[in-house]
């Protein structure tokens, strides 16, 4: 089968890989049927991570169903299916408590397309295998658009548990969205859906800065002064812009949350005494992907967020060893034998 790999930076390109099969009856077999380039891919594709290559890439699907193990019960073949990122079991403690992302059956970090922990297989492979399927597959609605739910299992799912664990459910309704893109983009129309007053969207792209005036957000290409107010929920997409995440917990109100979605790479430093007096929480971690799929998907269901009005670019399935190494904010692509 081909699999799409991470050579070096710079440099991405199809291989034939042996096809993988089920290895026990808790198994299942997939094949994309759309697939896309998640922010934190950008990064890496770059060299700017400590993720080297090489290794098969991609980690934001959805896929189809082509085989299941004798003991699979929550999906059968020719589903429809959100993939996690991350490899989780759901029995173990940390799963239980909704941790996915740091199962304890499974190497530390083990994540399809990035090669953290082991060697699982990217998203732009042919056909991939889900060791934990009722664990790690979440079923689409039918009457949903695959191309719509492509990031459901990272990016969308990760916006609207932000949106709904701190707007709607502690009322952090001043948001500072510090951004580089899609998932700035996606936080900011999750945030006002679910109860923000005023959200200020920062990014030095024009287009993305537009795009966020159209939902309702005040849109700047710099953080702003302390003319603004204080917010009590800060959120960091900005791909490693360390001088904006100190500057946006210098914004904070007291006892705000600032949550850094990863893009930092080093050893920085932060406003630790303005966080101490303000009593703000600093929370940089990978996401717990798989309980955020399903909350995603009714949001999308019932009309509540729409995100292929994020998308940049709709490339081929064949050039996406070219196309993906291309700017742009969001680039999505359809499996030629699958759409």
């Amino acid at each position: 089968m081909r699999s799409l790999w991470f050579v070096e930076p710079g440099r991405t390109e199809w291989r034939e890989v042996p096809t993988p099969a089920l290895e026990n009856d808790g198994q299942a077999l997939v094949t994309p049927v759309v697939a896309g380039r998640c922010p934190f891919d950008v990064p890496v594709l770059s060299g700017a991570t400590p993720l080297r290559g090489d290794f098969a890439f991609g980690h934001e699907a959805v896929g189809k169903v082509v085989a299941i193990g004798d003991a699979v019960a929550g999906v059968r073949p020719g589903d429809l299916v959100v993939v996690p990122p991350e490899i989780c079991c759901g029995e173990c403690g940390r799963c239980l408590r909704g941790w996915t992302a740091h199962c304890e059956a499974v190497p530390h970090g083990a994540t399809y397309g990035l090669a953290v922990a082991g060697d699982w297989g990217g998203l732009f492979d042919d056909v991939v295998r889900v060791p934990y399927a009722d664990a790690m597959l979440i079923r689409v609605p039918p009457e949903l658009d695959p191309y719509e739910c492509v990031a459901v299992g990272d990016t969308v799912g990760v916006a609207h548990d932000l949106a709904v664990r701190y707007v709607r459910g502690e009322g952090r309704t001043r948001v500072l969205m510090l951004s580089h893109g899609s998932t700035g983009l996606l936080v900011v129309a999750c945030a006002f859906v679910h109860g923000a007053d005023y959200v200020v969207y920062v990014d030095r792209n024009a287009e993305n800065r537009a795009l966020a005036a159209n939902l309702g957000a005040v849109a700047l290409s710099e953080p702003p002064d302390l003319a603004a107010g204080w917010f009590d929920l800060v959120v960091d997409a900005s791909a490693g812009n360390v001088e904006w995440l100190r500057r946006g917990i210098e914004l904070s109100a007291p006892e705000a949350r600032v949550q850094s979605l990863g893009g930092i790479f080093g050893a920085t430093t932060v406003p630790a005494y303005e966080m101490y007096v303000q009593g703000v929480t600093l929370r940089i971690a990978r996401a717990n992907n798989v309980p955020n799929i399903g909350p995603a998907l009714d949001s999308i269901a019932a009309g509540l967020v729409t995100p292929s009005l994020f998308y940049s670019d709709i490339v081929a399935w064949n050039d996406l060893p070219e196309a993906i190494l291309e700017p742009g904010r969001k680039i999505v692509s359809r499996h030629d034998d699958q759409a």
